[in-house]
């Protein structure tokens, strides 16, 4: 990924279940807020070192990094030509079962 180019990560909204995409700036460290395009719902990631990390958080007691809402668009609005392995594995990753 190019230094300082937005990451694009797909989300799954555990309120709605629908999937969308996010575009999270890598650079800005800190506690990031995605906001659902469906339904509006909150999502909380982490960014350190410029990655975005497994925690999660809820407090609102920290600084916030609000992710701009033209970098988050519902999954089906974006018309993207894909590899049909790629389609697979994502869609693979998207309904994968972690439990």
């Amino acid at each position: 990924m190019p230094a300082g180019e937005p990451f694009r990560t797909d989300m799954s909204c555990t309120e709605c279940s629908r999937n969308f995409i996010a575009l999270i700036d890598l650079r800005l460290e800190g506690n990031h807020i995605v906001e659902c395009p469906y339904c509006r719902h909150e999502h909380c990631r982490v960014v350190i070192g410029g990655e975005v990390t497994e925690d999660r958080w809820s407090s609102r007691a920290q600084r916030d990094i609000r992710v701009d809402g033209r970098n988050v668009w519902k999954a089906g609005d974006q018309p993207v030509m894909t590899t049909g392995v790629s389609a697979f594995l994502r869609d693979r990753w998207l309904n994968r079962d972690d439990g």
